[in-house]
């Protein structure tokens, strides 16, 4: 897509619009920021603008012509990708695709090397890729993608041209979620605000299986406080049947106690996760962060092995003291 259909980021993205007008374009570029927030697209939008035949009137890809296409699917013999085999990228991927980079493009003005994710480059790999870097090519330009850019080498990071990408506002993702994923305007906004500004992770947050989960829970966690022992020790045994989905439960108890300490301190609603009622538990301050702690103990658990239905136990033993403090 070209740059115009780009949700954010206009900063940056007028700063490589303006290196191209220029004729500045740098022959490494470092995207870093979270996952989910754009640095893929607007490396695609970026490698259109270079190369596009049919360019608009203020310099952006036309997105139609055959080059723009190519690049979109990722189908375009100057288009290099290095992306992990296994959970690494090998010294072997580098040096076969950096052998070809010393020949011109074989139909772009501009070749362009995307590495994606920059961090899974293994130490010799890295240092392979670093001796192209220091030998650049007009004729060609990298763009490393990185949502962990300090696990970088140094040196890597020094040769490239840095663009740093901020995490997209709530109202854009609330947005993108109402015209593009059909939400409803209070879905959307909820989702929105427990996606951390990625888009990636909204997708993933709008799962219906998940959604029904998160509904779930926060209504245990409205209504814990008034629970028996033995309504309690059911509650435990159903968190702990399924594993997998626990840590999506902690992330929603977790939203929710932060909105619980959010109203406890007198923040707004806009502050807020969840801006509509739902029946959340009222805590002061200093139970909220108790409650948030025992979360954090639980996840702690989970990641050593621990009986799940243990942890479960433990974790809503621990919510209920708070509760009835």
């Amino acid at each position: 897509m070209p740059f115009s259909s780009i949700l954010g980021h206009e900063a940056l993205i007028e700063g490589l619009r303006s290196a191209h007008r220029r004729g500045r374009v740098s022959h490494a570029y470092l995207f870093s920021g979270a996952e989910g927030i754009g640095k893929q697209l607007v490396a695609t939008a970026f490698f259109q603008m270079l190369n596009c035949k049919e360019p608009t009137e203020d310099g952006d890809a036309c997105d139609t012509c055959r080059t723009c296409r190519q690049i979109r699917t990722g189908q375009h013999p100057d288009l290099v990708k290095l992306e992990p085999d296994g959970r690494f990228i090998k010294i072997a991927q580098v040096r076969a695709a950096t052998k070809s980079l010393r020949f011109p493009p074989v139909e772009a003005a501009t070749r362009c090397v995307l590495v994606h994710p920059a961090e899974a480059m293994q130490e010799p790999a890295a240092n392979a890729l670093l001796k192209t870097l220091e030998e650049p090519s007009s004729r060609n330009v990298f763009v490393l993608l990185s949502a962990q850019p300090n696990a970088l080498l140094a040196t890597i990071r020094s040769r490239c041209q840095q663009v740093r990408f901020s995490v997209l506002g709530r109202d854009i993702v609330s947005k993108w979620l109402v015209d593009e994923k059909g939400l409803d305007a209070t879905t959307a906004d909820e989702v929105a605000g427990m996606s951390a500004g990625s888009l990636g992770a909204a997708a993933n947050l709008m799962d219906p299986e998940l959604s029904a989960l998160r509904t779930q829970w926060l209504g245990v966690l409205g209504r814990l406080g008034g629970v028996t022992p033995t309504e309690l020790l059911d509650l435990a045994e159903t968190l702990g049947a399924d594993k997998a989905s626990m840590p999506a439960v902690l992330d929603a108890l977790r939203l929710g106690l932060r909105d619980a300490m959010l109203r406890a301190s007198g923040a707004g609603e806009g502050e807020l996760t969840f801006r509509h009622d739902i029946g959340l538990p009222h805590m002061g301050v200093t139970a909220s962060l108790e409650a948030l702690s025992a979360v954090d103990e639980a996840e702690e658990s989970l990641q050593r092995n621990v009986n799940p239905r243990m942890v479960g136990e433990h974790l809503l033993m621990g919510l209920r003291a708070t509760l009835i403090q």
